[in-house]
């Protein structure tokens, strides 16, 4: 089995002489102070991203402005749907640097319909339920036009699977 070469992107939020930014990841219980620089603004301005104007207004609505750095890094890699491997700290918007791009991928192609049966256009697998409810909540807070279904232990199990029946977009799944 022969791999694809895969990218690395390592961000490093600890930053001197910034201003401190505080980010909520579209919650009060999860704020975190990132010190960005001005010109760290800049490179993450939407105008340098294909996004549309539907996600950059919900965007907006979560009182993000910019792109964080981890986001701007990201995005080309992900957006391009090569494989790529994020590395930041907690709270620095890794579940939004691979959010934002899959869902313009998504949105974007209008030729695929939501139909009852149709397999999801996307899979997102995480290793917990919280972290499952956070990604899906992530993506709901993100997507226009895009069905997201969330699958994890402790919910009914004929719900879960009527709801991937009836056709989804985006799959966020815990095998736990």
């Amino acid at each position: 089995m022969k791999l694809r070469n895969q990218d690395k992107i390592v961000v490093n939020n600890e930053q001197e002489n910034g201003d401190d930014e505080m980010t909520t990841n579209g919650d009060n219980s999860s704020t975190t102070h990132m010190h960005l620089k001005d010109e760290d603004k800049e490179k993450g301005n939407f105008k340098h991203f294909n996004i549309s104007k539907k996600t950059i207004k919900k965007l907006k609505d979560r009182n993000i402005s910019f792109l964080f750095p981890v986001q701007a890094e990201s995005y080309k890699h992900v957006y391009e749907q090569k494989d790529c491997l994020v590395q930041a700290y907690t709270g620095t918007g890794k579940t939004l640097g691979f959010a934002i791009p899959v869902v313009e991928i998504l949105q974007n192609d209008t030729s695929v319909k939501l139909v009852r049966g149709r397999a999801p256009r996307a899979l997102v697998l995480a290793p917990t339920r919280e972290l499952t409810k956070q990604i899906s909540d992530d993506f709901q807070s993100i997507v226009s036009d895009l069905s997201v279904v969330t699958i994890y232990g402790g919910k009914k199990y004929e719900d879960q699977e009527n709801s991937i029946r009836n056709g989804c977009d985006i799959l966020v799944a815990t095998p736990g």
